[in-house]
C-alpha cells in the first residue's frame, strides 16, 4: 500500500494537492504504465461517469468509442459525426482525460457553440478525475469553473467556439463538440489557427451530428476521400447497442413520422434543412470545385472568356462585421448558366467595395451588372453610375402587382438596381429552384451551397435559418428573377423559362417511354434523342 499525506485541494479530499508525495508499489508502477500505454483500458478500468439511475459508475466502451479512442491516439485529426446520444462526451472525456494525465506541459481546449455545453463537459471530466485513484492523479493547480491545470503543466480550458475563446494560446490538443453548429465557422477558425498551426503533433477532434452541407459536411467529405488529413468515424443508430427496429419505430414516431430529420439526427444523413428551397436529394448532390484563383474574400472558377456574357449581381451591408457584402458573377453566354466568381466579405465598406466591384466587372468583358439597392446598396450602385461609368449597370422601375422590370432607365422613377420587394423575391425564387433541380445553374461554391442547404421556408417566403446567412443566395434569387427579364433574353437570346419548360417536359418523356421503341413501319429500333440542353461538362475537365 502507498502512504499518502491526505491534504486534499481546497479542502477537497478527492484532489490530489500540488507537491503531495506518493509511495508507488511495483503492482501501481506497472497499472500506470499499462494505462498510459493504453487509453482503452485506463478508460474501462478506472474512468467513472454519473449514471441516471444508477449513480457514479465505471464505463463500458462501445465498439465505436474504442475506435475513436484509438483513431485520435494514433492520428492528428479525427472526424466523428454521430447519432444523437451515441455517447460521444463520454467518449471525449476520456480522451482528454487521457492526455492531460500522461502528457507533460500540454493544454486542451474543449469548445462547443455554447459556453455552458463546454463546462459541462468539462464538469464531466471534473467528476471523473475526482474519481480516480490518487496514484494515477496529477497535482491540482487550478480547479476552476472553465478551466483546470496540473502539476505536471497540463491545462484544460473550456469556453464557446467564439473568435477569442482562445485567441492568444497554444493549444496542444483540440476539441469541438457539435462541430456542425458553430456559427460564422470562417471568422472562428481564422482565431483558432495560428493557435494550433505551430505545433507539428497538435491534435485535433472534431463530433458532431449533421446539420446541413456546412463546413463540417466538407470536413468529413474530405476526411472519407483521404484529402484533409483527418481520419473519419461514423456512428448511425444502428451501432449503438440496444437500439433495434422497434426502438427506430417508436422514436420515428416520437418526431412525429419526420424522416428527414431522423436521418439527420440518428442515421448521420448530410441533408439540407427541412423545407429547403432546393429539395433535399438535389442539395446534397450538388458538388463544389476548388477555386483556379483566390484571395480571403474572392474566389475565381472561371476566368474570363473572350465574348463571353456574364452577369454580376450585387448585394451590399454595411461592413460592421456582421451581414456580408457579397456578389455573383454568372457566364449567360449559354445554358446551363454557370457560377464563375464569388467575392464575400462582412467588413468592406462600401466605397472600397465598389471598386472593386469595378475591376471585376470589367475583367469578365463589361459584365451586365445589378445592383440590390434596399438599403446602402444604393450608395454602391451610385458611385458605379457616376464615378466609374459602368454602362452595364441595370436600372428596374416599377411594374404594377408584377413588381419590377428591368428598364432603360431614362424614367425618373427608375433606380439605379433592384428593390427586393416579396413579388421579386417569389419570382426569384420560383425560377432559381428551377435552375438548380434542372441541372441549369451549375454552382461551383461551397459557400453558396452551404447557403441553400440552410435556405428555408418562413411563412410564405424563404430566408436563412437562425445563425446563418443567405447574402450569397440572394444573389442567386436576383439573378434567377433577372433570367426572366425581357432585358436578359435580348442580351443573350436565351429565353430561360421555355428552355426549363420544354427541359422538363423531355425529361417526362424520357421517364415515361423506355431507352428505345420498334418502329412497326420499318420494324427498326429507333432511340430516343438526348434532351435539349443537356449538360456538356467538358469544362470540368
Amino acid at each position: 500500500m502507498s502512504k499518502l499525506i491526505e491534504r486534499g485541494y481546497n479542502g477537497n479530499a478527492n484532489l490530489k494537492r500540488k507537491g503531495t508525495p506518493i509511495e508507488f508499489t511495483q503492482d501501481m508502477v506497472g497499472e500506470f504504465i499499462k494505462c498510459a500505454q493504453d487509453p482503452v483500458y485506463f478508460s474501462e478500468k478506472y474512468i467513472q461517469i454519473v449514471h441516471v439511475d444508477h449513480g457514479l459508475i465505471p464505463i463500458k466502451m462501445y465498439d465505436y468509442q474504442k475506435e475513436i479512442v484509438e483513431k485520435i491516439t494514433n492520428n492528428r485529426r479525427v472526424a466523428v459525426v454521430t447519432s444523437r446520444q451515441a455517447g460521444k462526451t463520454t467518449t471525449a472525456v476520456a480522451v482528454i482525460l487521457h492526455y492531460v494525465l500522461f502528457n507533460d506541459h500540454k493544454t486542451s481546449a474543449l469548445l462547443a457553440n455554447k459556453g455552458d455545453a463546454a463546462r459541462e463537459i468539462l464538469d464531466r471530466i471534473k467528476i471523473a478525475y475526482e474519481a480516480l485513484p490518487k496514484w494515477l492523479q496529477q497535482g491540482v493547480i487550478e480547479w476552476n469553473k472553465g478551466s483546470v491545470e496540473f502539476e505536471n503543466g497540463c491545462k484544460i480550458i473550456a469556453g464557446s467556439t467564439s473568435s477569442s475563446a482562445i485567441r492568444g494560446k497554444s493549444i496542444s490538443f483540440l476539441y469541438i463538440d457539435e462541430t456542425a453548429f458553430v456559427e460564422n465557422w470562417d471568422e472562428f477558425f481564422a482565431s483558432v489557427f495560428p493557435t494550433i498551426s505551430s505545433g507539428k503533433t497538435t491534435k485535433m477532434l472534431y463530433t458532431s451530428t449533421p446539420n446541413g452541407l456546412n463546413h463540417f459536411y466538407k470536413t468529413c467529405i474530405g476526411a472519407k476521400e483521404d484529402t484533409n488529413g483527418f481520419e473519419y468515424v461514423e456512428v448511425p443508430w444502428q451501432k449503438v447497442p440496444g437500439r433495434d427496429e422497434k426502438w427506430r419505430k417508436d422514436t420515428l414516431a416520437a418526431m412525429e413520422g419526420d424522416t428527414q430529420k431522423f436521418s439527420q439526427e440518428f442515421e448521420c444523413g448530410f441533408l439540407g434543412s427541412s423545407g429547403t428551397l432546393i429539395e433535399g436529394g438535389k442539395l446534397k448532390n450538388l458538388v463544389s470545385r476548388n477555386p483556379l484563383a483566390q484571395t480571403q474574400h474572392m474566389k475565381v472558377y472561371e476566368r474570363p472568356v473572350k465574348d463571353h456574357t456574364y452577369c454580376c449581381i450585387v448585394d451590399v451591408a454595411r461592413g460592421k462585421g456582421l451581414d456580408y457584402s457579397a456578389f455573383q458573377i454568372i457566364d449567360v453566354t449559354e445554358m446551363p448558366y454557370r457560377q464563375v466568381c464569388v467575392f464575400k466579405d462582412n467588413m468592406i465598406t462600401p466605397i472600397d467595395y465598389a471598386e472593386i466591384i469595378y475591376r471585376s466587372i470589367k475583367s469578365y468583358n463589361e459584365a451586365y451588372t445589378l445592383v440590390e439597392v434596399n438599403d446602402i446598396g444604393e450608395q454602391v450602385s451610385e458611385v458605379l453610375h457616376y464615378e466609374f461609368e459602368v454602362e452595364t449597370l441595370m436600372f428596374t422601375e416599377s411594374a404594377g402587382r408584377s413588381g419590377k422590370r428591368i428598364s432603360t432607365g431614362f424614367s425618373k422613377k427608375a433606380d439605379k438596381g433592384i428593390r427586393t420587394t416579396k413579388a421579386v423575391k417569389a419570382v426569384g425564387c420560383n425560377m432559381l429552384k428551377m435552375l438548380v433541380e434542372q441541372d441549369q445553374l451549375i454552382l461551383n461554391d461551397f459557400d453558396t451551397i452551404n447557403e441553400l442547404s440552410t435556405f428555408s421556408r418562413k411563412g410564405n417566403s424563404y430566408e436563412a435559418e437562425s445563425g446563418c446567412h443567405d447574402d450569397l443566395v440572394m444573389g442567386l434569387v436576383l439573378f434567377a428573377w433577372m433570367t426572366d427579364q425581357m432585358f436578359f433574353k435580348e442580351i443573350t437570346d436565351i429565353n430561360t423559362v421555355n428552355a426549363l419548360r420544354q427541359r422538363n417536359e423531355e425529361e417526362l418523356m424520357e421517364s415515361l417511354m423506355p431507352i428505345g421503341f420498334n418502329d412497326y413501319d420499318t420494324d427498326t429500333a429507333v432511340s430516343i434523342p438526348s434532351s435539349v440542353g443537356d449538360n456538356d461538362n467538358s469544362w470540368l475537365n
